[in-house]
């Protein structure tokens, strides 16, 4: 069936997607932010240092209160994040601070100095430095390590509902609707489990039970060695391949043919195909690598795809191999949940890492580098998914803020820990005038680097 016309939008569904894409990115950036500010309050504190405002939002205060320890907690005009002030970040040999009362240059007092940022031990201050990035990633791995310890983590049964033609499993005699339930003589209740062995371990052969149709068979397979680049641009080796999955959904924008017919860059021509498709086997070729297409047997339920019918659903860019209502879930306890957090957190730095080292080849369509716009398209969709989605989205957010704050640049966290290195190793600070000539170039380089972002995220769009 043919998607229907677009209609006007109603005011609620802009209010919908304002608020989605607008009102849950402020939010969203605003609350990492604080955390991250949170952190060097707290270290800060903790050695003694006064601070003298935490701010939430920036520009002119519309409420605050200062309390006995001498912190002026605002609420300021912009509520985009926020900022912390330290007190006594100036030169300890010569400790002089702008007295914005006076209006005038003055010298701090003994009194002053013993609460001064600057009058504490190198190491102390690089804690307070390094604990602003540090709350950031202590938060990505709570959030997600809370995820699969409250909501579990996803277990992907293994029953076959896809082979790729030519591989390993193909060859082998493996089949659709095949259900796994055992890998050399142990039980297999998760797809992954299998996947983890044969992954690493492509050179031997391993021996499965699984039931068909009421009957125990076995079957012997030995993986494949897998090198391959894929459609981003990133090269991945040493890999085993087996060619079979238990897929949840399938995106029609990845797709370039079914049953033979051409449907690249054509969503809606492979969505109209698979509804005449559905409760049928069919060979669905996929644009994932660089390095040749994989066909797959699939078999799509119509009672999964009613969606199908409604141009309006979210889930209208997917077909479903599997009912997604009835996702099963296995609970964590809190040290594998920190310990699956942080495999989570490693492979999607890699991940990322791996897309930047590749950024010159171009090769996907939407840009890697973005701004405010890209953010909040990450922040909606997540928003749109789900409460699930959106803590992970939470969990790469604080990443990011926390890797951004550590790069070596100046007014950076990372370049304040340069400075503190340099005095470590010296025994004195770097002159301020170097230090200012590092911040100016820093600013110009960074805003720079926002207004080439944002850019590229209005061309995107307009385009």
């Amino acid at each position: 069936m043919d998607a229907a016309p677009s209609e006007a939008m109603t005011l609620l569904e802009i209010g919908d997607l304002v608020f989605r894409y607008g009102v849950v990115t402020a939010i969203s950036l605003a609350l990492i932010i604080l955390i991250h500010e949170f952190g060097h309050y707290l270290a800060a504190r903790a050695f003694g240092v006064k601070v003298t405002k935490f701010s939430i939002g920036f520009g002119k205060e519309i409420w605050g209160r200062t309390d006995k320890k001498g912190t002026r907690w605002a609420l300021s005009r912009l509520p985009i994040g926020g900022y912390v002030a330290i007190f006594g970040d100036v030169d300890p040999a010569d400790p002089v601070i702008w007295d914005s009362e006076k209006k005038e240059k003055r010298r701090l007092s003994d009194e002053e100095l013993a609460v001064a940022f600057c009058t504490r031990k190198v190491w102390q201050r690089m804690i307070i430095v390094a604990a602003g990035p540090g709350i950031n990633v202590f938060l990505a791995f709570t959030l997600l390590a809370g995820l699969f310890m409250i909501r579990g983590v996803t277990v992907t049964p293994p029953v076959v509902n896809g082979i790729a033609i030519g591989t390993a499993s193909y060859d082998a005699g493996f089949q659709l609707g095949d259900r796994i339930l055992e890998m050399d003589g142990r039980k297999i209740n998760d797809f992954e489990e299998i996947y983890k062995v044969t992954t690493k371990d492509w050179t031997n052969p391993h021996k499965y039970k699984v039931l068909r149709n009421g009957d125990v068979i076995e079957i012997t397979m030995t993986a494949r060695e897998m090198n391959f680049t894929d459609w981003k641009g990133r090269k991945w080796e040493g890999r085993g391949k087996i060619g079979m999955l238990n897929g949840t959904n399938a995106y029609f924008e990845q797709m370039v043919k079914i049953d033979g017919i051409d449907t690249q860059k054509d969503p809606d021509k492979a969505r109209k195909l698979l509804q005449e498709r559905l409760d049928k086997v069919v060979e669905i070729e996929y644009d994932l690598t660089d390095d040749g297409h994989d066909v797959f047997l699939s078999y799509f339920p119509a009672a999964y795809n009613e969606h199908l019918m409604d141009p309006k659903h979210h889930y209208y860019d997917r077909i479903f191999l599997s009912d997604i209502n009835k996702l099963e879930y296995s609970h964590k306890d809190i040290i594998s949940a920190y310990g699956r957090a942080a495999d989570q957190i490693w492979r999607g730095i890699k991940a990322t890492v791996g897309l930047f080292a590749v950024l010159y080849k171009g090769r996907t369509e939407e840009p890697i580098v973005g701004g405010v716009l890209k953010l909040g398209k990450y922040a909606g969709g997540a928003a749109k998914e789900g409460v699930s989605d959106y803590i992970v989205f939470l969990t790469m957010l604080s990443m990011a803020i926390a890797l951004i704050n550590i790069l070596p640049i100046p007014l950076l966290d990372g370049g304040f820990m340069v400075f503190l290195i340099y005095e470590a190793i010296t025994g004195q600070q770097l002159s301020p005038r170097i230090q200012n000539i590092a911040f100016a170039i820093a600013l110009v380089f960074l805003a720079g680097i926002m207004i080439i972002a944002n850019l590229i995220d209005l061309i995107y769009f307009f385009s």
